[in-house]
């Protein structure tokens, strides 16, 4: 059931902004402003719904983000094949040649290494990103939802705290929308 009607939050979003701004030229602070007063409403629709029907969440993901799988997913980042590198001309003879072996050598130590670097550092920001996305969406959504045995069936308890949670995490998102504004 959760399914569904997230699934029709998402599609009632995504073709509310579009109206909105079909055949309309505004400003992007116009646009963002009138985009997330329709995120804004369907989230306060969203929860106090989900609040007066009582839904609950289960945590059964557990840990997105720990030592051992950043450690296991940057142990299988694979280095791509350098073998068709070809180092500058250092010249010609026996002195060129040893020294475009070392050149070759050296270089590809420290590509291995650099790439070797870029996909830890790759890999670990998606699942840091991952855990953020979890806690936003889960975790928030999990704290409001335990009131839900309080204001289920209690149209006006779940509009308040639907009012409340709604505030709390639109009004940074409107903070920063008007403080971009007013720096511009």
């Amino acid at each position: 059931m959760v399914e569904l009607y997230n699934l029709a939050v998402i599609i009632s979003v995504i073709v509310s902004v579009w109206l909105s701004g079909t055949n309309s030229h505004r400003t992007l602070f116009q646009n963002s402003v009138v985009s997330l007063s329709i995120l804004a409403g369907v989230f306060f629709i969203f929860i106090s719904s989900g609040l007066y029907f009582g839904w609950k969440l289960k945590d059964n993901v557990g840990h997105i983000l720990h030592r051992e799988r950043i450690r296991k997913y940057s142990d299988n980042v694979s280095l791509p094949d350098v073998s068709g590198f070809d180092p500058p001309d250092a010249g010609d003879g026996i002195g060129g040649a040893i020294l475009s072996v070392i050149l070759w050598f050296i270089i590809t130590i420290v590509f291995a290494f650099l790439l070797y670097f870029l996909g830890f550092f790759f890999w670990a920001a998606i699942l840091f990103f991952a855990a953020m996305l979890y806690w936003i969406f889960f975790r928030a959504l999990r704290l409001v939802f335990k009131n839900s045995r309080k204001c289920k069936g209690d149209l006006l308890k779940s509009f308040a705290f639907g009012f409340f949670y709604s505030f709390l995490y639109i009004s940074w998102i409107y903070g920063i929308i008007f403080l971009v504004n007013y720096l511009s």
